[in-house]
């Protein structure tokens, strides 16, 4: 009770308490103080590099500015804290006015009871992370001119991955489909070996502005560039800003349907997303002729496994992260479960199961008896059951402090990557 009533503060904290009004600057969804500023430069000082504007995503998903209008010779800092709107929480975007404190390459800003750190990395950009209690978050940020973010309809960089939109083979009414792909490109000119990491549902498909909400994991995405993979991210029919209608079981009013055929019938329609998404990405210069690595997080981990079993001679290896169709709490999600993760079974290679503990939507239990039916059908793998704080264990994905060992190994065990 603890842990959950800390989650819904740090949601609260990301964004109270100064309300948007209409005098505010509006910087691509996110509000700013309308006499905001940038520090005064002063060419050779020691906190030079920290006089900008700073852009980034909390958590991938939550855009977030940080702006310095003041810092003095002792360090002491004067911050513009700002986020965009929170779907998942239904709050508005908020800015405030925060004290902070400047020492050498690590900057720390104080708000009413989280801190936020900032610290410069070797690329310029800065790494970010919340605090509050046990509650975290991080983000990847880069600086920004104040002049060109604040004219009318700037484009903003908020990720290094560049938003592209696959032109697939996929036609729905008669018109082709183009799905909106997150790719992230290791350094070097390529071609590369291709990672290509699916989306879950959109928690229990009530909120449809989830599904408009683009998805991706620059920690994932970091860690696999640094091993040599382009990195996409592709989302699938109606979500995002992809074309085509959202129908993998999801009902407008009711969400998603705790139903056998209507699932397994979403679930075919998500498969050949990924089919037609791999087809276009494959056709890029800059992606080698060689199998993919496929994986994802909750619906997404669950079709990585059931692709691979289709697909065995396309797939490198597949990873699973807190897998699955259904929750527990629908009585349907065991036989839907069971089928999906049997089709893998046909894939002759090992396979990665990832699981925290305290996952709202699968317990312990309940994927550990996925992976046994996925065994008993005759599929390779290995299962990790991670520690993760209290209702955190479906997204054990934005803590690459557990799952960076685990998939290391795994990709070791892989063939090298060919092309880079």
């Amino acid at each position: 009770m603890l842990r959950r009533l800390q989650f819904l503060l740090f949601l609260a904290f990301l964004t109270l308490p100064q309300p948007v009004s209409a005098a505010d600057l509006v910087i691509d969804g996110v509000p700013l103080p309308p006499d905001a500023h940038v520090a005064a430069a002063t060419p050779g000082g020691a906190f030079e590099p920290w006089k900008h504007v700073w852009v980034g995503l909390w958590g991938d998903s939550l855009k977030h500015i940080l702006l310095l209008e003041s810092v003095s010779a002792d360090g002491a800092a004067r911050v513009v804290y700002a986020n965009g709107d929170d779907l998942r929480a239904g709050r508005r975007g908020r800015w405030r006015r925060l004290e902070g404190i400047a020492s050498g390459r690590t900057l720390s800003v104080t708000g009413e009871g989280f801190i936020a750190t900032y610290e410069m990395a070797d690329d310029g950009g800065l790494k970010a992370r919340f605090e509050l209690g046990s509650i975290t978050s991080n983000a990847a940020m880069t600086t920004a001119d104040f002049a060109s973010v604040t004219k009318t309809d700037a484009a903003i960089a908020w990720t290094r991955g560049s938003y592209e939109s696959l032109q697939t083979d996929l036609i729905e009414d008669g018109k082709p489909v183009r799905l909106e792909t997150v790719i992230f490109r290791p350094q070097g000119a390529g071609p590369f070996p291709l990672a290509v990491i699916n989306h879950g549902s959109t928690g229990r498909g009530l909120n449809p502005e989830l599904v408009r909400a683009t998805w991706f994991s620059s920690d994932l995405a970091n860690f696999l560039n640094d091993r040599g993979w382009i990195v996409a991210f592709p989302q699938r029919r109606g979500r995002g800003k992809s074309d085509g209608q959202y129908d993998e079981g999801w009902h407008r009013q009711l969400g998603y349907a705790c139903a056998v055929e209507i699932s397994l019938r979403g679930a075919d329609r998500a498969l050949t997303d990924i089919e037609a998404a791999i087809a276009a990405l494959r056709r890029r210069a800059d992606v080698a002729a060689a199998p993919v690595l496929i994986g994802g997080q909750s619906r997404g981990g669950v079709l990585s496994i059931a692709y691979a079993g289709q697909h065995p001679d396309q797939v490198a290896g597949a990873i699973n992260f807190v897998g699955g169709w259904l929750g527990e709490r629908c009585s349907a999600a065991t036989a839907v479960n069971h089928s999906l993760f049997e089709r893998g079974a046909a894939y002759p290679q090992p396979t990665l199961w990832l699981y925290g503990q305290h996952d709202n939507f699968y317990s312990m239990a309940h994927s550990r008896d996925n992976f046994a039916a996925f065994e008993k059908a005759g599929g390779r793998g290995k299962f990790f059951e991670l520690e993760a704080p209290a209702g955190q264990g479906h997204f054990i994905f934005r803590r690459p402090d557990l799952w960076s060992g685990p998939v290391d190994s795994y990709l070791k065990s892989l063939a090298a990557p060919q092309g880079h």
